[in-house]
C-alpha cells in the first residue's frame, strides 16, 4: 500500500520534461522534482496532496514504479492490486502517462534515493544568522501575533513565551533557548509541522512559508544571545 502511494508523485514529476532532452544523462531530476513534484508532494514531512516520497524506492520495485510511471492507465486496467490501492486513495483521480524512457525514470528514482530533495534543501536554506533587522523584526511580530502567518494559523505566543521578554503563554514550553539547542535544521523542521499532531495547520499546508521560518528562527536566535 504504502509503495503504491508514493508512485503518484512520480508520475506528476514527469509531467514536465525540459525540452531537448536526448539522453538519461541530459534528464534533470532536481528541477523536475522542484518545478513539478513540490506544489503537491514533500520529501520527508507528510502527505500534501499526494504521497511522501521520501523512501518510495524502498517501499516499491523499480520495476513497478517505472510502468506506473510510463502508464497509470494500463497498470490500473490491468487490475495491478498496487496501482488499484493508489487509485482508490487519491479520489480515483488517475496520473496521465508520460513517454518517458526507463532511463530517464531511473535517474529520477536514483535522485530520491539519494535525499537528493533533502539535500537541495539543506543547501539553499538560510541561516538565522544571515538574517537582516528587518527578518528579526518580522520574526517578533509573527511570534506575537502582530503580523499574520501566511498559513492562518494562531501565533506562537498562543502558548509559548520568551522569558526575555516576560510576553506569551505557558501552555507550552518557554522558547527563550530553543535555537541553541535545535539550530536552524531543528527549527526548521519543526517550524514546518503544525505543534500538535490533534490540530492541523488551517490551511492544510505546511504552518510557515520559507521567509516566515528564517524569521522565526532569526528572532527565537536573538532571544537565546540576550
Amino acid at each position: 500500500m504504502n509503495g503504491a502511494r508514493v508512485c503518484l508523485l512520480y508520475v506528476a514529476a514527469l509531467a514536465w520534461v525540459p525540452a531537448g532532452i536526448a539522453s538519461a544523462a541530459d534528464f534533470d531530476a532536481a528541477t523536475v522534482f522542484t518545478t513539478k513534484c513540490t506544489s503537491c508532494h514533500t520529501f520527508g514531512k507528510g502527505e500534501k496532496v499526494g504521497p511522501d516520497l521520501r523512501g518510495v524506492t524502498q517501499r516499491h520495485s523499480r520495476t513497478w514504479l517505472v510502468g506506473w510511471i510510463q502508464s497509470s492507465e494500463r497498470m490500473i486496467r490491468s487490475g495491478d492490486a498496487a496501482a488499484l490501492a493508489l487509485f482508490q486513495q487519491y479520489r480515483q483521480e488517475r496520473m496521465p502517462d508520460h513517454e518517458l524512457s526507463p532511463a530517464e525514470v531511473g535517474t529520477l528514482l536514483d535522485y530520491l534515493a539519494a535525499d537528493g530533495p533533502a539535500a537541495a534543501e539543506q543547501k539553499h536554506r538560510r541561516l538565522a544568522s544571515s538574517a537582516t533587522p528587518a527578518e528579526v523584526d518580522r520574526g517578533e511580530k509573527l511570534f506575537f501575533g502582530k503580523a499574520r502567518l501566511a498559513s492562518g494559523d494562531v501565533a506562537c505566543a498562543s502558548c509559548h513565551a520568551v522569558a526575555q521578554q516576560r510576553l506569551g503563554a505557558s501552555l507550552a514550553p518557554d522558547l527563550s533557548k530553543v535555537y541553541a539547542k535545535y539550530q536552524d535544521k531543528g527549527m526548521s523542521q519543526a517550524l514546518e509541522r503544525p505543534c500538535y499532531p490533534r490540530m492541523p495547520s488551517l490551511s492544510g499546508t505546511s504552518v510557515v512559508t520559507e521567509d516566515e521560518s528564517l524569521a522565526l528562527r532569526a528572532f527565537l536566535r536573538l532571544t537565546t544571545l540576550q
